[in-house]
């Protein structure tokens, strides 16, 4: 066999190992974390009908481009009742967020968990409705920001999982997040919690990568429930939230 040709597959071979490795080593991200859940619903568009998605602001219809296409969810239809209260004790500034009940115990559990280990989560922002994400883009827009400008940092209206009321953001909420330890501890146990990092750096579904940004999904451990997380303070803080 020809040296060059001998050279050039041993490398090939050496390449190809090195890449499953390397990949093997990267946190595990779904393709479509958001509809792998129980909990959402997302929008099917019907056989033969058009593909083009389209979302009014102020009165003008703006066409979603990729990669948000295809990514709408059904609005849900929600009240106070459905939601908890996260204790301000772990919310920035004390500020009063509201989570779906479904996943209030599993988030406590997973803040208290954290703070056991010496991380300190705070959680910025929670449950935001279509309504209040329109209002995101008027106040953009009315700054003089295009449509598309905006829609490379913040979700359309309707195509974000605040809407769901599941995806929690931890501050702070940008890039400056992925540094931290918390990040690095939200890699290794957010999903004995149920948690996803729905955006993460490699998604396929091409979005932003948001290291802040975890959503609920339901626990994916095997034999293993939510409620045995759960320590005796989780169980006073929640009743204190009912307060």
């Amino acid at each position: 066999m020809n040296t060059t040709v001998r050279h050039s597959r041993c490398y090939t071979i050496f390449f190809l190992i090195m890449l499953v490795m390397v990949c093997a080593s990267q946190p595990a991200c779904s393709s479509h974390p958001a509809k792998s859940s129980p909990l959402i619903q997302s929008v099917e568009t019907p056989q033969g009908a058009e593909l083009e998605e389209t979302v009014t602001v102020n009165g003008e219809t703006y066409i979603i481009p990729p990669p948000w296409t295809g990514n709408r969810f059904a609005p849900p239809e929600l009240d106070y009742s459905d939601f908890r209260r996260i204790p301000t004790d772990y919310t920035h500034k004390k500020s009063k967020i509201y989570i779906l009940a479904a996943a209030y115990q599993p988030v406590v559990a997973l803040l208290q968990a954290a703070e056991k280990d010496g991380i300190f989560l705070k959680v910025e922002s929670v449950y935001r409705s279509v309504r209040y994400q329109k209002r995101i883009f008027k106040r953009m827009l009315a700054e003089g920001r295009t449509f598309d400008d905006i829609i490379r940092y913040v979700a359309p209206p309707g195509y974000s999982q605040h809407m769901l009321g599941t995806a929690v953001d931890f501050f702070p909420s940008n890039w400056s997040f992925s540094d931290t330890n918390a990040y690095t501890w939200l890699q290794k146990n957010g999903g004995y919690f149920g948690f996803e990092e729905t955006y993460c750096q490699s998604n396929l579904m091409h979005m932003p990568w948001e290291a802040w940004h975890w959503n609920f999904i339901g626990n994916t451990q095997e034999g293993q429930a939510n409620s045995d997380l759960l320590s005796s303070r989780t169980k006073k803080s929640e009743a204190s939230s009912q307060e």
